[in-house]
């Protein structure tokens, strides 16, 4: 059970008794404690949390396998109406020793940095997507109409900003907006500049981009929530990873479909 300061270890036999633990490990041990207490023949399971790629790129050399499972995948944990360290690490290592596990794709480091190189460029589009609603709101409140024909939010507009007949302090509140939507709009030039050279290394990316409506920051960002695309087996699988497929309700005489699922990645499900 991984928290951000420390871990807490349980360890079960094949019978799911208890053999081992609980144990608490503070990060700075972790080492110590791997080469102290775990062996080549011990299986183990982990939740998906902050920094749970690190641990397994650390245990997975050194244990027989490392099963890393989805927090949706283990609602005994999850919705335990009593629920502690000891109790989340027990009933994980119980789960895995019954073998009703079911654990997720690991990435490879070159994905996981994709991943967070375009969820860092979608931050920044988001935040400047703030500043603009907030400036549209300003001139809302004031009834104030923008110039037609004009970008709003270029740089040569920022002297019609200062003049706007609103109180001083309302001005520095623009001013902020103002400088939040261009270091947002720097952020992302950079941001989408290196993601074009990694984009320039990767064979993928021209096949992708053929498609219509595809262009670099979507292929790049479908590269990233998808990874190794031989993992599917089919293009049903890729579909219901996106959580694109529709529910369905097939017991007894009652078949009905419904809406998307939403189950998968939502970056990709965006793209």
């Amino acid at each position: 059970d991984i928290h951000k300061h420390y871990l807490v270890a349980v360890g079960v036999d094949a019978e799911q008794r208890q053999v081992f633990g609980p144990k608490k490990v503070t990060w700075p041990d972790f080492d110590a404690w791997i080469e102290q207490d775990l062996t080549p023949q011990d299986a183990v399971a982990v939740e998906m949390t902050t920094n749970t790629w690190l641990v397994h790129d650390t245990l997975a050399p050194r244990v027989h396998a490392v099963t890393v499972v989805h927090p949706q995948h283990v609602k005994a944990i999850v919705g335990a109406q009593v629920k502690t360290d000891k109790r989340a690490a027990l009933t994980l290592a119980q789960l895995l020793a019954a073998k009703v596990l079911r654990g997720i794709w690991v990435p490879d480091p070159y994905t996981r940095d994709l991943r967070a190189l375009t969820a860092q460029r979608q931050r920044m589009a988001s935040l400047g997507a703030i500043a603009k609603n907030r400036l549209h709101a300003i001139l809302h409140r004031y009834h104030v109409q923008a110039p037609k024909g004009t970008e709003l939010f270029h740089p040569d507009m920022r002297p019609w900003w200062n003049l706007l007949p609103v109180s001083d302090l309302e001005k520095v509140r623009i001013q902020s907006y103002l400088d939040t939507l261009a270091f947002a709009h720097a952020q992302r030039t950079f941001l989408e500049e290196h993601m074009g050279k990694a984009a320039a290394q990767d064979e993928r990316i021209p096949l992708l981009v053929q498609i219509p409506g595809v262009g670099l920051v979507t292929a790049i960002s479908i590269l990233a929530a998808v990874g190794d695309i031989r993992r599917f087996p089919d293009a049903r699988h890729l579909v219901g990873y996106a959580g694109l497929g529709a529910r369905v309700h097939d017991s007894g005489q009652l078949h009905a479909t419904g809406r998307i699922t939403k189950a998968g990645r939502r970056d990709l499900r965006k793209a």
